[in-house]
């Protein structure tokens, strides 16, 4: 028994449109169990999102990509205020819905402020950031610090628009990582308000 070309035709559209229902089928039985292996963030995802106190924090509704300066803001403390203006200015149109904003641990003297805001003026700088404020990121340290290894050595957050911190960053940290991970955010978040 030979297949004419309409029945080898015919049978070629059926199984096209039976292929994906059975990778689903497959998919949701035992037999075979699919588990995503990797991720796609850089940084360490904080979960469940803690959120900052309102009001702490200027800039709020926008994306926030938030850096705690030590007590003197040494060499690499004033590279990593550079990386951040640099990641700010890579973020191109996508920028206005971002915000780099700088807290201080302790109260910065004038001379300190302005020395930073002069790396970048688009920077906003909390020299005497609420209690609370600090106090909810060193909980947020501490929470990833024995799982990750990180020993209380976490200075960059990204915040979304709701004062959520989803995401944390080591002081070693890639600019660029954290730059691939905020247009990601970025894209997805403005992608329908455009």
């Amino acid at each position: 028994m030979t297949m004419t070309r309409q029945q080898i035709t015919l049978l070629g559209i059926f199984a096209l449109f039976l292929a994906p229902l059975l990778l689903v089928f497959l998919m949701r039985s035992s037999w075979w169990e699919y588990q995503p292996e990797g991720h796609r963030n850089f940084g360490q995802l904080v979960q469940p999102p803690v959120q900052l106190p309102p009001g702490s924090i200027p800039q709020e509704g926008k994306w926030l990509l938030l850096y705690v300066m030590p007590g003197n803001c040494d060499r690499k403390c004033t590279n990593d205020i550079v990386a951040l203006r640099q990641i700010h200015r890579a973020a191109g149109r996508q920028g206005e819905h971002l915000a780099i904003v700088i807290l201080s641990e302790s109260k910065a003297d004038s001379g300190l402020q302005s020395k930073i805001e002069s790396i970048y003026q688009e920077l906003n700088f909390v020299a005497d950031p609420p209690a609370e404020t600090l106090a909810t990121l060193a909980r947020i340290n501490a929470d990833l610090a024995p799982e990750q290894g990180l020993s209380n050595n976490i200075r960059t957050y990204i915040v979304d628009p709701m004062l959520n911190v989803i995401l944390a960053y080591r002081t070693d940290a890639n600019p660029n990582d954290i730059n691939k991970d905020l247009k990601r955010l970025l894209k997805w978040s403005t992608q329908d308000k455009v």
